[in-house]
């Protein structure tokens, strides 16, 4: 009983400590301006009010900066699933000389950080004319998204059991047939976890989208959202209630596709 008490205990003191700041930051966002800056705080709003949300679609472009960065993530995350899964199947199943080392080098690659890839990034686009555009931005989230998905994927292709393809193959299947129908389905709580990741990633990236994106009417939250700070003041509540929506759709979607992660997290890391 005194290690279940312990246990629980913990968790919940982990769970309050993760929690705390998402639920300050959705209380200040329906706090009056008035209230935001009292002292001592208040942990409950004495006054509710949705003036700050109001506030933030009539007298900002945060609806546009939404889309934008919709738009990116979700290309970024497509074209990371399409080539990753493809990748990561070549290396689980086919057998190449090197093999192995490509895949140490692919996890190399996702340890990079991204500012050492900034520059080089930047003089690529500039020659291929991708600077300034949505497509050029989701192709530079490809450098750490693809290889995270590359890599978890690889683990749990080889944990699915290959007498299936086998027999596929043996039936006339090729094998992208294969892949499509016998691998896919097997894999989908992987895929539904790496994508989620992947999104997630793109979602939150900062510095190539303030670098590689210079029109204003093209950018994402994470820099568009810092123009509602100033060095003469800052609208906290209007912050608040930004960051609010900001984090809704990845709590929504972690939410609705909780038991997928585990699963898909945990199949991953499995060797077959």
């Amino acid at each position: 009983m005194l290690r279940i008490l312990r246990t629980y205990g913990l968790a919940l003191l982990l769970l309050t400590f993760v929690a705390f700041p998402l639920y300050w930051m959705t209380l200040t966002s329906l706090k009056p301006q008035t209230e935001v800056f009292r002292t001592p705080p208040t942990f409950l709003p004495a006054t509710w009010t949705l003036e700050h949300y109001i506030s933030l679609f009539q007298l900002t472009d945060f609806g546009l900066l939404f889309m934008n960065s919709l738009k990116v993530c979700l290309l970024s995350t497509v074209m990371a699933l399409a080539v990753g899964i493809l990748g990561a199947y070549a290396l689980a199943r086919f057998r190449v000389r090197g093999k192995e080392a490509y895949g140490r080098l692919v996890l190399l690659a996702y340890m990079f950080p991204g500012a050492l890839l900034v520059i080089p990034l930047l003089l690529l686009f500039r020659e291929l004319g991708l600077t300034n555009s949505h497509l050029g931005l989701s192709l530079a989230y490809l450098t750490f998204s693809l290889p995270f998905v590359m890599w978890v994927m690889r683990d749990f292709f080889a944990s699915v059991p290959i007498d299936l393809e086998e027999a596929a193959l043996i039936d006339g299947a090729t094998r992208l047939g294969a892949l499509w129908d016998v691998v896919l389905p097997q894999a989908v709580p992987g895929i539904i976890a790496t994508g989620i990741f992947a999104f997630l990633f793109a979602w939150n990236e900062y510095l190539y989208a303030l670098i590689l994106i210079s029109d204003e009417s093209l950018r994402t939250l994470p820099p568009g959202m810092m123009r509602f700070v100033s060095s003469t003041d800052t609208n906290w509540g209007l912050i608040m209630a930004a960051s609010t929506l900001a984090t809704l759709p990845m709590a929504l979607a972690f939410g609705l596709v909780q038991r997928y992660l585990v699963t898909g997290m945990g199949a991953g890391g499995v060797k077959g």
